[in-house]
Order: C-alpha cells, then structure tokens, then sequence
C-alpha cells in the first residue's frame, strides 16, 4: 500500500505573528511518518497534549474559555460519568455549577447557537435555517455569517478591546476580522467537505495550516474504527468505500471523529499561541452521533436488529470518551491561566425509554423528536460557585453570562440573564444598542450549483432536509441572504410560540410567505392550523390541518387522532368528530383513526355508530387496545360471548392489563350456566 505522506501537526506554528495578539508558545511534539496508508498515527489530538505551554500571566482580567457541544443530554452524560467514562466532565460536574438550559421551537442548531453567540432571538438575528438564498441568482446555499442581522459577542469583544479566538461556530463562514483569530465553521468536513475554502481564517494566512490539520487530524483510518465499532476492518473498508456518503453509518462515524479532531487541534494551538481573552470552540459531533447510533445504545429498541445493536452500541459511549479526554485539556488551560470554563449545548437529546421506533433520527419529518429543550450548562474554574444541585437557564442567559464575565456591553434588545446559581456576585451588563458595531467579513466565492447540491446531500443524509424542497427560488435581491421556506416557516413557528398573542399576526404572515415559496410545504400548513386553533379560529384550523396531511405530515392517522382528543378534552366534541369522521374517510385503514373515532362515539351513547367504526379490523388487529374497545362494544351491543373472546385474545397479546382482566372476570360471572367459554 502507498505511504502517507507526513504531514507536520502545526503548521500554524510558522504563522504567529500574523495574528495581532500573537504569542510564541511550545510547539506539540510531531509523531514520525505512518508505515502504511492504514496506520493509526501515533497520536492524535485527544491523545496528544504539549508537554508544557506558555501561560496567560498571571493577574488582570481571567479570560473564558466557552465550549459549545452540539446536542448534549444530561441522561446520557450522567450515565457515562458514574460509569467512569466521562471523568472529566464528572469533575466538572462535582466542582463546578450546572444547569439545565432551555432552548426553543424550532430546534435547529445554526438558530440556536446563532442566538448563545448574540443573545437575540432569531426573529431579530435572522439566521433560521441549515441555507439561505442567494441574493442574486435564488440558489439555496448554505447558511453564512452573511445572514446574521446582529453583532455577535466576539465583534462586541473585539470593539471593546478584548482579544477573541472564535473556532467552527455555527453559521460564521466567511471568517469575521476580529481582534485575535476566526476559524469559520467550514473547517468541519463533516456538512463542509468540498466547500471553497477561500476566507475559511481570519488573518487569511492561518488556512493553509488550518487545511493541513485538516488533512492529517480528519483522517481517520478503518482499523481506528474497530474502537469505537465491533465491525471487522473488511466490513469496514467496503462500507467506506460504498458511495453512500453520510448516509453509511460508518463514514458518518469517521466523519465525525475526524471533524472533532480538527477543529480541537486548531483551537487547542491558536489558543495557545494567542492565550485570547475570550476563546469559543463549537463541537458538532455531539449531535450527530446521537442522530446516526441514538437507536443503537443499550437498551436495545425493538426495531434496532440484533446485529446492528452488537455492532454499534459501543459507538457512543467511546466518541464520548474521546470528547471527555479534549474536555481535560481544556480544563488544563482554564486551571492553568486562571480561565473561566464554560460547556453547553444547544438542546438535549434522547437516549432512553423516550426513544421510538416509529420516529427515525435520520427522518427529517421525525428528527427533531429526538431533540429535548432541556440542554446542559456548566461552569468550571475562576469565579464559578460551586453549586449543590442543578439550577435552571436558558439559552438567552448564556451570552450575558459570558459579557458579564469579560465586562462588556450586552446588546439592549437581548432578553437573558447572568446565570446567578453560577456566578451569584458577578453584575449585570450594561445595555446598550450595539448595532452600530462594524461586522467585517472576509472576501470568499460563491458557492457553485453543483457545491451547493453536495451540501444538501449532506443534510439529507443527516435529516436534516426532506428531499422535497426546491433547490432555487426567486432571487430576493439585495445585498443580503434571502429566507428560504424553511427559514419563513421557522420564523413564524418561534414567532408563534414564543412570542405569544401580540406576535400571531407577524406569525401568520411567515407561514403564508412560506407558502408563497412553495404551496405544498406542509410543515407551515400544519404550524399554521396549531396557530388558528389556538387563536379560537377552528373552522380554518381544520381545514389547515387536512392540507398539511395530503401534502405529506408525518403520521397523518395519528395526528388527526391526536387532535380529535385534544378538542374533545377542550369541551369541543363537535369539533372532534368532524376531524375524526373526515380522518376515517381519508384514511380507512388507519385503526388509530377508527378506535378513537368509536370511542367519541361511544361517549355519545351511540353504540351501534361505534361499533361500525372500528368493526373492519376485528378479524385482523394485532392492537390490544383495539381489541379492549371492539370487546366494550360487543357488550354495549348485547353480545356478551364476544366480548369475552375479543378481551381474550387482547390479554394473549398484553397479559398486565388490570382493566380488561376485571372486564372479562365480570363477563364470565355473568354467563348462565353451562354457557360455551370461548
């Protein structure tokens, strides 16, 4: 096999005195050439650390070191840490402060982490989706800094005189010129592999070290992965070489090991050399490996195969291991130069009984299910209280907390707080309008149709799109970005639930631009029926409602079902049964449908309705609460014989049901004597 060329760790080290605060430092020790192609290198980031390294001197202002990990779950972090996995983040966890942070609807990272970097909400940052429009030509790329409408708090940083070191962050290509260093997110080859990389570094003489961290810290090898997956290195090797992009759960994996490597190593020496006031570091791989192997964690699902569980239930707990190990190096430096550390994500995850078999994390239309609101925050080092239990933020508290922390302005129209159970002595920020701070980004190309396509591929095979949208739209014209349709019914989702009556209006003109954008988009159809419901407008909410069905909403038996128990439970039965009898003629063979229809109609002392409504599956249904509703009508019908034999048959699929256990003891007393018992 042909030899990989060496490629040295640091060539960021030639490049200090391009940046304005640069420092000399230790440089990491290089490891010698691999002997195959193949070959694990003999360190990797997690794994290698300099020995010694300049420290930030001591006194004057302490800096913060803010870590954000995509997608990190207190259940699942909890589980690890008292198996002994995570011993980093368990020190953290016992020594310093922790929360748990609120994010909101819609769950989508660059939003949410657009609004930790800024403290504003996206109706006001107006980042809202995975693309944006370009200006001129319609086409759908993916979304840039160009779209932020508001200065994040490294331009405030810098403005006020703080040096910044800004590494991956959601939404921030090109790089921003800051006072310090910006790596833009693109250096992840996870979503952005194959993207230009013109104005991936601010000053533009860190990418080609940043590229050749890449190349060397982003491959990872087969037999590396046989670490983290109980998969032979043949299996491997074909799967890598199947074509299949990230929609392969191992070049998924591979991926994403490789992304964290990169970007921890770039930030871990541009810090380094810098020893930056303020240093943020974004992590992706978090989530994803919760979208691609949530299934496959103990204990095991129901749909996951015996095969795919032996093969991929390790795959978390040991990428996790890995981050734990670059979370104690981080530690390191916050100890040594008397930094505050700062770890959050921007929503929670589900790992446990909460998971579901019929909602896939790689279905764009059931992705975000896996998503939770709670998050997780925690504070380590310089000026942290050391809490004794787990307080409550959210994700507006984050950048006030870190302005505060670094004595800067918060922009006046943020809405978070200090995060006090953290920082119970530390002041409130001043307000002020900062929009007058000047956001200089670099120069870069545009993204090509084809560059642009790969992209969405990538969110496809992650779930992050449905396949359905078009790739262009009319050009909005301008100088700025455009919302795509997503982006408008994003906007009018956020608006809509968390602005409240005041903003239903603005709500509803967001739906309906998304709408103008593509009229068969059926999530604005259905967040729009949640809207008119709630505002006392039912007639247009069904109506709404049974559009967003036909064009696609997943699950349609089972939303309808869903909203038939929630009119009924608002004192609404009319309204129930109209959803309920239009659900059954659309979707006959849907049992949820029919079983809940059966059973309004039961309420309303109509037995023999009931009975019609549920009767086609009495032969073939496998549900046992199907069963327990046709056997309750066999009794309401004078058919006592029956309904024993239907609560029967319910019970031999679903023993412990005390319900229909007293029914059929009750039924069986009641027979006359000599009766057959079927």
């Amino acid at each position: 096999m042909r030899r990989r060329p060496f490629l040295p760790i640091l060539a960021l080290a030639a490049l200090p005195a391009a940046l304005s605060c640069g420092r000399s430092g230790e440089r990491a020790a290089s490891s010698g050439p691999s002997p195959r192609a193949t070959a694990v290198p003999a360190a990797h980031t997690e794994t290698e650390d300099v020995a010694s390294r300049t420290r930030r001197p001591a006194g004057g202002r302490a800096p913060v070191i803010w870590l954000g990990l995509d997608g990190l779950d207190w259940d699942l972090l909890d589980r690890l840490a008292a198996e002994g996995k995570m011993p980093n983040w368990k020190r953290i966890t016992e020594e310093g402060s922790t929360a748990k942070l609120k994010a909101f609807v819609p769950i989508l990272s660059p939003v949410i982490w657009t609004t930790l970097a800024t403290g504003i909400g996206p109706d006001l940052h107006r980042v809202l989706d995975f693309q944006e429009v370009d200006p001129k030509t319609g086409q759908k790329v993916p979304i840039s800094g160009r779209s932020r409408a508001v200065p994040a708090i490294w331009n405030v940083a810098s403005a006020e005189g703080r040096t910044v070191g800004v590494v991956g962050w959601w939404g921030t290509h090109p790089a921003e010129e800051v006072k310090g260093f910006f790596v833009s997110d693109h250096a992840s080859p996870i979503l952005f592999e194959g993207l230009p990389k013109n104005g991936l570094a601010y000053p533009a003489s860190l990418a080609p070290g940043v590229e050749q961290i890449t190349a060397r810290e982003g491959t990872v090898t087969d037999e590396e992965l046989t670490r983290f997956a109980d998969v032979p290195v043949s299996e491997i090797a074909a799967a890598r070489a199947s074509g299949n992009g990230l929609r392969e759960p191992l070049i998924a994996l591979a991926r994403t090991i490789g992304a964290t490597r990169v970007s921890s190593r770039v930030a871990r020496e541009l810090y380094d050399r810098n020893l930056p006031d303020l240093m943020m570091l974004y992590l992706e791989g978090t989530d994803v490996v919760g979208h691609v192997f949530a299934a496959d964690v103990p204990p095991r699902l129901a749909c996951t195969s015996d095969a795919d569980f032996a093969r991929y239930r390790r795959v978390v707990d040991e990428y996790y291991a890995l981050v734990d190990r670059l979370l104690g190096q981080w530690m390191r430096r916050a100890e040594e130069d008397g930094a505050t550390l700062i770890v959050n994500s921007d929503h929670g995850f589900k790992w446990g009984e909460d998971r579901s078999c019929s909602r896939d994390s790689l279905n764009p239309a059931t992705a975000g299910f896996w998503h939770r609101l709670d998050g997780v925050f925690a504070a380590w080092g310089a000026r942290v209280r050391r809490g004794s239990g787990r307080g409550a933020a959210t994700v507006f508290d984050v950048a006030p907390t870190v302005a505060a922390l670094l004595d800067l302005p918060l922009d006046r129209r943020a809405t978070g707080t200090v995060i006090q159970t953290a920082f119970p002595d530390l002041v409130s920020p001043a307000r002020k309008d900062l929009s007058s701070i000047a956001v200089r980004r670099l120069a870069t190309d545009g993204v090509s149709e084809q560059e642009a396509s790969e992209y969405t591929k990538k969110l496809l095979a992650l779930g992050y799109l449905s396949g359905g949208e078009p790739g262009k739209l009319v050009p909005p014209g301008g100088d700025r970005p455009g919302l795509t349709e997503g982006g408008w019914n994003n906007l009018g989702l956020y608006l809509s639930l968390s602005g409240g009556p005041a903003r239903a209006k603005e709500a509803e003109a967001a739906f309906h631009k998304a709408l103008e954008l593509r009229p068969d988009y059926h999530s604005p159809q259905f967040n729009l029926a949640g809207l008119l419901r709630r505002e006392g407008r039912d007639r247009e909410a069904i109506d709404w409602l049974f559009r967003s069905l036909a064009s696609g909403h997943a699950d349609p038996g089972a939303t309808a079902a869903t909203w038939g128990i929630e009119y009924q439970e608002s004192g609404k039965p009319a309204r129930a049964r109209e959803i309920l009898e239009r659900a059954a003629a659309q979707y006959p063979t849907d049992e949820r449908v029919a079983r809940q229809l059966a059973v309004l109609r039961f309420k309303g002392g109509d037995c023999g309705s009931a009975q019609a409504a549920v009767a086609r599956f009495e032969g073939t249904t496998q549900d046992p609460d199907t069963l327990n509703i046709l056997a309750l009508l066999a009794t309401c019908t004078g058919r006592p014989e029956a309904a024993i034999g239907l609560f029967r048959r319910s019970l031999a699929l679903k023993p412990d049901q005390p319900g229909a256990i007293r029914s059929l003891e009750m039924l069986e007393k009641g027979l006359p004597a000599g009766s057959e018992k079927h």
